[in-house]
């Protein structure tokens, strides 16, 4: 650790920055290593930006508990919902070159939706982009994308056409569903083209060849594995991520500091290491407010969308940011364009520790009065936040626990396939440990929630959700509702 610092020293003399700069990367450091060694997070990959530069790169913990493997500049986070902005700006990119054009009708694009309610409604990109569609956002095609990767692209039109006008009208509402529709306009006839087109437009240019839409690519050891801070010692979950379900609104795997190269850009509107990148004008657009919006986020509170950007304050200060959670991992990536910074937090853990590292680099750069002192005090809160946090997940297993009871049939007798129409297939599976759940890449263990109903706990779409057997009149099971729908069981 001190030979690292030595070098960081190093290199920011050479770089002729003032000792003063020193300083804030060793306090960065030190707090970023307090709160491992509190339990608030197991890992974090951290990145800074100054202008069009990263000019700072940290690895803090560790990648993986049970391997003791250490994270590096190198490793790997899932990043979630920040792909957002990366698909906002390959179709901003795309329109600024007359080759999309943002308020023409949806349908212009995908045809195959004409005659339906997207086609009524004169849903367009732009729409799309500004999280004002005003489609009612239900499960079938957010569960395929996201969770089971069971699709193509043929399906997705087929349920996209039975979706309806939302009661709230076009009003901002954050969902997944436009930005998969803009992968599905992006990525042209494959069911995972916008990948290629978000690499095309964005991250080829920008030189983020450390940023991956394919975990397929990644060795095991590149990735930081994904954790529960909910228990002590910090634990591993599943990785329930594989090609198949990195989508549109939620697809990459990305270093800290292969991200910050796109704020870098982002804050100097398009160049990058003094270069000319992409032009102005479209990334201005991204940043700009297209729809309201009116709600606090932990320390932050969000008052515009532009497209892929929340757009909010921190302390007073303009913040763009695009976060992203998804079990076990949590990403912060976010700007003051007032100010020319930029922070990226990338940590293998639900935790919010990311925003409270992600806060202290923002108040050490900006030099706020009282910053340290301050920041010792909320490392006393987080502490007080993990035993109350701890203490209830304990209680909440508890409870779960006294759930179980005999059931009225043998596991075998749940065991098999079942399939939904909109939803897909649900296979039961009886191993040495009891059941277990799959719909397509997503899995999970199985618990029984209500015995004398047939119902059991199950984790498909990264919480707990209830799934319910059901029976034909002779007493046979037929059948398990679950989101809403009924599986058909298959013989």
């Amino acid at each position: 650790m001190i030979l690292g610092r030595v070098i960081s020293f190093t290199l920011i003399c050479a770089m002729g920055l003032s000792a003063q700069a020193a300083d804030w990367q060793t306090q960065i450091a030190d707090f970023g290593e307090r709160l491992v060694a509190l339990g608030a997070v197991p890992g974090m990959g951290i990145a800074v930006v100054r202008g069009d530069r990263v000019v700072y790169r940290h690895g803090f913990g560790t990648a993986d508990v049970n391997s003791g493997r250490a994270v590096n500049n190198d490793t790997y986070f899932y990043i979630a919902s920040s792909t957002k902005a990366l698909t906002a700006t390959a179709v901003v990119l795309r329109a600024a070159r007359g080759e999309l054009d943002l308020e023409v009708p949806l349908i212009d694009y995908l045809p195959e939706l004409k005659g339906t309610a997207w086609e009524s409604q004169r849903v367009t990109l732009d729409d799309l982009l500004a999280m004002r569609h005003g489609m009612d956002d239900r499960w079938p095609v957010i569960l395929r994308t996201a969770y089971s990767g069971d699709f193509t692209r043929a399906k997705l039109i087929e349920l996209l056409k039975e979706y309806q006008p939302s009661e709230n009208g076009k009003r901002f509402n954050y969902d997944n569903l436009g930005y998969n529709l803009l992968g599905l306009v992006l990525g042209g006839n494959g069911e995972h083209g916008w990948k290629q087109a978000v690499n095309t437009e964005v991250l080829a240019p920008l030189g983020m060849g450390q940023t991956r839409a394919r975990i397929s690519n990644l060795l095991p050891e590149q990735i930081a594995m994904p954790h529960t801070v909910a228990t002590t010692p910090i634990s591993r979950i599943p990785i329930l991520k594989a090609d198949a379900n990195l989508h549109a609104a939620g697809g990459h795997f990305s270093t800290a500091s292969s991200l910050a190269r796109f704020v870098a850009a982002q804050i100097s509107r398009g160049s990058l290491h003094s270069k000319r990148i992409f032009a102005e004008a479209p990334l201005l657009l991204t940043q700009k407010r297209h729809a309201k919006q009116d709600r606090q986020f932990g320390d932050y509170h969000r008052s515009g969308w532009g497209y892929g950007w929340d757009i909010g304050d921190y302390r007073g200060e303009t913040l763009l940011h695009r976060f992203g959670a998804f079990g076990g991992y949590r990403a912060h990536m976010s700007f003051m364009p007032e100010h020319d910074i930029g922070v990226v937090v990338l940590a293998n853990a639900a935790t919010p520790a990311a925003d409270l590292m992600a806060n202290t680099i923002y108040e050490l750069l900006l030099g706020t009065k009282g910053a340290v002192e301050r920041f010792a005090t909320r490392l006393n809160e987080m502490e007080r936040w993990l035993a109350g946090y701890r203490e209830g997940y304990a209680k909440h297993l508890h409870e779960r626990k006294q759930r179980a009871a005999p059931l009225p049939h043998s596991l075998e007798v749940y065991a098999g396939t079942y399939k939904n129409a909109e939803l897909g297939t649900m296979q039961w599976l009886l191993g040495e440990t009891g059941l277990k759940v799959r719909m397509g890449v997503a899995h999970s263990p199985v618990e029984i929630y209500d015995a004398s109903d047939n119902a059991f706990r199950i984790e498909i779409t990264g919480g707990g959700s209830v799934a319910q057997f059901l029976m034909d009149p002779s007493g046979e099971i037929n059948g398990v509702r679950f989101l809403d729908r009924e599986f058909v069981k298959q013989h």
